[in-house]
């Protein structure tokens, strides 16, 4: 709800205080009774959609958590099959790709090469 009183709670209190207030009014008002029902059934329509609302995002927050268990007990019991897969298989086996498993691949180093030395060799310079 904004604070400048434009939220539509802030707007549909001020239809049900106009419509509370001007119901005693009608007596003396009866040109108003058609708008009034009119303002009355906006009220009520928007009230019932402000709680279907509230309604539904409880239910969405209840099928988010519902999908996020869901995700963390399928990994689980993915990552345990996998771990039965490369003690089956071997860690490294390509055969684990056919199940969507990644083999561990081999730690290959670059040898080193004999650099040859780039420094300027120091030169003696005696002034005397």
């Amino acid at each position: 709800m904004s604070s400048d009183g434009k939220g539509s709670t802030a707007v549909i209190g001020r239809w049900k205080v106009m419509v509370t207030n001007l119901r005693p009014q009608l007596e003396t008002m009866p040109h108003l009774t058609g708008r009034y029902n009119e303002m009355l059934r906006f009220t009520t329509e928007a009230e019932d959609l402000e709680n279907r609302q509230a309604l539904l995002k409880a239910d969405l927050r209840e099928v988010n958590r519902q999908r996020r268990d869901l995700a963390k007990t399928g990994e689980e019991l993915r990552n345990r099959i996998a771990a039965v897969l490369r003690a089956e298989h071997g860690f490294s086996s390509e055969r684990l790709l056919e199940f969507g498993v990644k083999p561990k691949r081999k730690r290959v180093r670059a040898k080193k090469e004999d650099k040859p030395d780039t420094k300027p060799a120091p030169t003696a310079t005696n002034t005397q």
